[in-house]
């Protein structure tokens, strides 16, 4: 009994809105059962169709009595508007966020650097590769290593003449001289050197990454 009186209630709101709306309003609304479409706003006009259950039509004008004059795929004409109910508009569709593309480059003293990330991180600072240097052969023994773009034009203490084997991560290159201010004898790698030949094994003064 509630829901037939809360119904009633929606229809005559519903009929109150178009009411007063004036002839050049529609409304969407939907058919809540088979009824009848009239000539004129009362069943004492000629029927000329009939709407089913949930059919959509555009309504343009309600009478004080309660009927509606509705546009649909059949013939236009007068419903009562006890059948009616508003449509309910579609959702608007939720837009799926575009992730954020950033990207970096940058140039240092060992060449050009690039940096890529998707989302709202920061771009992962590029990877520089290194050189590491060995007082023994095969990469044993004390060891220090220095970015690519890095120099040393003058190598003092303990590792002044005590490298004898590189290594050299893909993507540097390193200069090593025998003397200071890269001077004397030079060898360049670009691979990594598990042992140094006979003029640079414990001879080396200088050195220069890229």
């Amino acid at each position: 009994m509630k829901r037939a009186k809360l119904a009633i209630i929606i229809s005559a709101a519903f009929i109150t809105v178009l009411s007063t709306a004036g002839s050049a309003f529609a409304l969407a609304a939907v058919a809540k059962a088979a009824v009848n479409v009239r000539t004129g706003p009362s069943v004492n006009f000629n029927k000329i169709d009939t709407l089913y259950a949930g059919e959509a039509v555009n309504v343009t004008e309600c009478k004080s009595n309660g009927w509606c004059y509705v546009q649909h795929d059949g013939p236009d004409g007068w419903v009562s508007g006890n059948y009616l109910i508003r449509a309910t508009p579609a959702p608007t569709p939720t837009p799926t966020p575009k992730p954020n593309v950033n990207f970096g480059i940058t140039i240092g003293s060992g060449g050009p650097g690039f940096s890529f990330s998707i989302g709202n991180s920061p771009p992962v600072a590029p990877i520089v590769p290194k050189v590491c240097f060995f007082n023994g052969n095969n990469y044993s023994g004390a060891s220090f290593c220095v970015a690519a773009g890095s120099q040393n034009n003058h190598l003092t203490g303990f590792w002044n003449n005590k490298i004898s084997s590189i290594q050299v991560q893909p993507g540097a290159t390193v200069k090593v001289c025998r003397n200071p201010n890269y001077g004397g004898f030079c060898q360049t790698y670009s691979s990594s050197v598990p042992s140094l030949n006979p003029f640079l094994n414990n001879d080396i003064s200088s050195f220069r990454t890229y």
